[in-house]
């Protein structure tokens, strides 16, 4: 062989074999990976290397971002992948041991393999807490072959699977607090213990589901890992028809993956921007705990956004013709950091306006400014309301196509002129304000008029408050004015 070190009883001889560099954990120091002293060579592995994981006085853990070659997993090794860690294998993975990532509500460990892999792997996925918040998350399988039974089989505490009905929300009685979207009729439905026994289906990959635990907890996903040799993978066919545009699919990967931004290839939105409807060409997060006003926070050119492992989230269909949301390897990143339940978003030249009843945030809409953007629709940067009958939303200036919008984004030169219809659905007798949240501009102002009472209010100075004596909904009543002049 071409081993330089001193070989274990039970090594591969033919694992080395042409090997540039190679190295064997043996943990005597302690369970960090960087740690010098745990391994055969007296230094921890480098990009380029080759690595081999046995039996050892300490086992192995990633606490950060570790690139090499191959890696094998002898059947009495146990490598764990911490939250806050990654693993990036330029190529292959032999997996006959025990292979763990980790999470926790912020952080997400990743995965990427470039070659082929062998072997199961357990993701320990965080689901939200029912008591944070509405309590679900939307969650998708990072890992091929895993049956919903032995899911819940596997994830218990004491007698009594994590993820089930108790009564408290998780699940009515007799349900598992696992369940489905049906676009043909916009409504929820959860697995109950007569369809996961009978006809023991299987997650599929690139599908969401909606989950829930009930204190927050990581639930375990094992299976295999996907490298399909088309670097794509083909989810489920969705129509819009005559239920809802929605379809709840999720990240297929055992690692981040690119939402955006347009001047990059190979991003989740570049490849599928021609199967999105194009006002809503983005990616739309369930945000639980509803801290905006805005229960699903729009991802797109305008934010920054990485999508965690198994991530659940909403797309939009672009016409009643089936088609295929294509999730491509290359869309893969060990960056990022927590899930939508309290994603960031980039601070950028924006206006954030958002509505209250009773000092409730009950809803928010953004106003975005760039380069080479129009009045018109720019698709993957202008994005519709998840609902169209939100408190709050805005409308195209020009060609409007008769959409609320969530983000409505323009020009730079729109932020010192520029008069964009608002729309406001409030109940009558109802006292709402609206409140200049965020403004990350340049010293313009902005000012809300109303063109039924005749007045204009300086947004900087003051919130505006009204309480309507019939129900207000639509366009045509309230402005906002972008403008250098007082």
């Amino acid at each position: 062989t071409n081993n330089p070190q001193t070989a274990p009883a039970d090594y591969d001889p033919g694992y080395w074999i042409g090997a540039t560099t190679t190295d064997t954990w043996n943990g005597l120091s302690n369970t960090s990976w960087e740690t010098a002293g745990n391994w055969v060579s007296g230094t921890a592995p480098a990009s380029g290397d080759k690595v081999f994981v046995r039996d050892a006085t300490n086992d192995p853990d990633i606490s950060t971002d570790i690139s090499i070659t191959n890696l094998t997993v002898k059947s009495s090794g146990d490598l764990d992948i911490l939250s806050n860690g990654s693993l990036s294998l330029s190529g292959n993975l032999t997996n006959n041991g025990t292979l763990t990532l980790n999470s926790d509500s912020q952080n997400f460990s990743s995965l990427i393999v470039q070659g082929t892999s062998s072997g199961n792997i357990t993701y320990n996925r965080y689901v939200n807490s029912l008591s944070n918040g509405s309590g679900w998350d939307l969650i998708g399988s990072p890992v091929n072959g895993l049956q919903i039974s032995s899911f819940v089989s596997d994830n218990t505490s004491g007698s009594s699977p994590l993820a089930t009905g108790n009564g408290s929300g998780a699940g009515a009685t007799g349900e598992y607090a696992i369940g489905t979207y049906d676009s043909n009729n916009n409504a929820w439905s959860n697995y109950t213990q007569s369809i996961v026994e009978v006809d023991d289906p299987d997650f599929v990959p690139g599908k969401g589901y909606q989950m829930a635990t009930d204190s927050g907890a990581t639930l375990a996903f094992t299976g295999t890992l996907d490298t399909d040799a088309t670097e794509t993978i083909s989810v489920e066919s969705f129509t819009d028809g005559s239920g809802s545009r929605w379809n709840l699919i999720s990240n297929p990967y055992l690692s981040y993956i690119t939402i955006g931004p347009s001047d990059e290839t190979n991003t989740f939105l570049e490849v599928n921007e021609d199967i999105i409807d194009d006002t809503f060409i983005g990616v739309y997060g369930y945000d639980a705990d509803n801290s905006n006003g805005s229960i699903y926070t729009v991802y797109n050119n305008t934010t920054t956004g990485k999508m965690a492992p198994g991530q659940g989230f909403f797309v939009a269909a672009r016409s009643t013709t089936a088609a295929d949301i294509t999730f491509k390897e290359e869309m893969q990143t060990i960056s990022g950091s927590d899930d939508f339940i309290s994603g960031d978003i980039a601070e950028n030249s924006e206006v954030e306006l958002r509505v209250y009843n009773d000092d409730v945030v009950i809803g928010n809409t953004k106003l975005f400014f760039g380069e080479n953007l129009t009045l018109g629709l720019d698709p993957g940067w202008d994005a519709g309301s998840y609902s169209q009958s939100a408190s709050i939303m805005t409308r195209l200036i020009e060609e409007d196509q008769g959409h609320g919008l969530a983000i409505n984004a323009m020009g730079l030169d729109a932020m010192e002129n520029a008069v964009i219809p608002l729309v406001i659905n409030q109940t009558a007798g109802q006292e709402f304000r609206i409140n200049l949240h965020t403004a990350t501009i340049p010293d313009p102002n902005v000012y809300l008029e109303d063109v039924e009472e005749g007045t204009f209010t300086n947004l900087y100075e003051e919130d505006f408050v009204y309480t309507p004596t019939s129900d207000l909904e639509g366009v045509g009543r309230f402005f906002i004015h972008m403008t250098a002049d007082t």
